[in-house]
């Protein structure tokens, strides 16, 4: 993913998680990704994560997980980048996002 890639995929997420109410551990889900976001803001290139980085909550993983998967869903609906304002090229952006979600799906796997 380019920066600007990383960016727009983080606020995208970001931004698409207001959509929902959240509880403690899926605020921090979110959190985790704000800090990626604020990273790449400071040293572009730098932010990355690996899906096991980020603070899951073992007790309530599938919900936390259904969480994102919602999160992600949201974050491909082309109304919902014209409520957030985001200009987004759907043929780059969605592939990000399936494989995001294919990630986080695969979290409940392991």
């Amino acid at each position: 993913m380019s920066n600007q890639g990383t960016d727009l995929f983080l606020e995208l997420l970001i931004r698409s998680s207001e959509f929902f109410e959240k509880t403690s551990s899926q605020a921090a889900l979110i959190a985790f990704l704000q800090e990626q976001a604020e990273i790449n803001d400071i040293a572009p290139g730098t932010a990355g994560f690996d899906i096991e980085e980020m603070p899951w909550n073992e007790e309530i993983l599938s919900e936390d997980v259904a969480f994102l998967v919602d999160v992600i869903t949201m974050a491909k609906d082309s109304m919902a980048w014209e409520k957030l304002g985001i200009g987004v090229n759907s043929k780059i952006m969605i592939p990000w996002l399936d494989r995001f979600e294919a990630l986080v799906n695969k979290r409940i796997s392991v």
